[in-house]
């Protein structure tokens, strides 16, 4: 248990370094960080968690409207899956049979899933002027994203042997046929305020199912971002 906080501290220390080393090697003009919080969950029937995002990008403006932004991101998802039927099995691994009816006797499996993302995502972004420092922003563009670190909690497996049948968990990545890697789309749309203060909603749909025969992130957060 403690070398996995361990293994944990030292990736958010990573991650920090190399956003501080991001914002220092850009220069102060045009450097923008974002912070986000909302929902995070699969496509299909898995439920929601919590999500978070922080990060560091740079803008180049092409001309008053248009800009491109590259950024790195430490992005926090995950899914929950909740009331799944399973077997019962006894010690030996035999299935367990009702007594009376002679039905198979079902569990009910409980699954909430953590995954945390080193994110890259490059937005292409318009900025419609309303008033003088005054702006409605709409961006769009692909991330790739590695997964970090995360856990997975199961309560209920009555296929498991001992006291797994009531709960185990172990880290979400580096499993069989589990993927590290992710990538999608992100769209945003904000208004940005003087000062370069700009508050919106973005959500990421991603496209690679995170293990074989599995389901694909998705995101909604509301995010503040300021731009130097």
């Amino acid at each position: 248990m403690k070398s996995i906080f361990l293994n944990r501290w030292f990736r958010f220390v990573a991650v920090g370094f190399l956003l501080w080393a991001s914002a220092s090697s850009l220069g102060a003009q045009n450097v923008l960080f974002r912070v986000g919080g909302g929902f995070a969950s699969h496509y299909g029937p898995a439920k929601v968690v919590g999500a978070y995002k922080i990060g560091i990008g740079y803008e180049w403006e092409f001309d008053q409207h248009w800009s491109v932004t590259p950024s790195l991101n430490l992005y926090g998802k995950g899914w929950r899956q909740p009331d799944r039927p399973v077997r019962v099995l006894d010690e030996d691994g035999n299935q367990v049979f009702d007594e009376e009816t002679g039905d198979p006797v079902v569990g009910v499996k409980s699954q909430r899933t953590s995954a945390n993302y080193l994110e890259l995502p490059v937005m292409f972004s318009y900025y419609l002027r309303l008033a003088p420092s005054r702006y409605v922003v709409f961006s769009a563009g692909p991330y790739v994203a590695c997964g970090l670190f995360g856990k997975q909690e199961t309560k209920g497996d009555t296929e498991r042997p001992g006291a797994e049948k009531m709960f185990y968990e172990h880290q979400t990545f580096g499993r069989a046929g589990v993927r590290r890697m992710d990538a999608g789309l992100q769209v945003f749309s904000g208004y940005q305020f003087p000062a370069g203060v700009c508050i919106g909603v973005e959500a990421d749909f991603g496209f690679i199912p995170t293990r074989k025969n599995g389901e694909k992130n998705v995101s909604a957060l509301i995010s503040l971002s300021y731009k130097l």
